[in-house]
């Protein structure tokens, strides 16, 4: 049994009970609800409206972040520029116009590290003679490319 009388017996009759604007010292009761629906209608009407707009509920839709991206300067280290077997059959002529590519006879020489290709790939047919060297390139890419008559020379080990 208390000797005094408690303080909300006096704030009865009063709105806030001396706690100021109407709503504070509550716990979560004035942020209407956990969640992106639940009381939605309170104090949440227009995102959820924009949301539903867009295409929620969507299992991607989720708030909060995810992962990391790794920084640019690693993702550059693993980037491989690549050449198809037939674009460089297509662009050859083009090449030796530009001065990267050099003709002797009905032969073609180049080397694709100075036009910043690290690799050359087997996609597509190849018809003319021409002599490469390149840091990588694919099995299919050799074999079409001696097929052709040409030469393939590696400065780095195949993959």
């Amino acid at each position: 049994m208390r000797n005094y009388a408690r303080k909300v017996r006096k704030m009865r009759g009063r709105r806030t009970h001396g706690y100021g604007k109407v709503g504070q010292h509550r716990k979560t009761g004035q942020r209407a609800g956990r969640g992106k629906t639940t009381q939605w209608k309170k104090s949440k009407k227009s995102y959820y409206l924009k949301q539903k707009e867009l295409g929620f509920p969507d299992p991607d839709w989720d708030l909060g972040k995810k992962g990391f991206k790794r920084p640019q300067d690693i993702n550059r280290i693993y980037q491989v520029n690549s050449l198809n077997v037939k674009d460089l059959d297509l662009n050859i002529d083009s090449l030796v116009m530009d001065k990267k590519a050099t003709k002797s006879g009905n032969s073609y020489n180049i080397n694709l590290n100075e036009i910043n290709i690290q690799k050359l790939l087997g996609k597509g047919e190849i018809n003319k003679v021409i002599n490469i060297s390149v840091k990588k390139a694919s099995k299919r890419a050799v074999e079409k490319i001696e097929a052709a008559g040409g030469k393939l020379t590696l400065t780095s080990e195949m993959k």
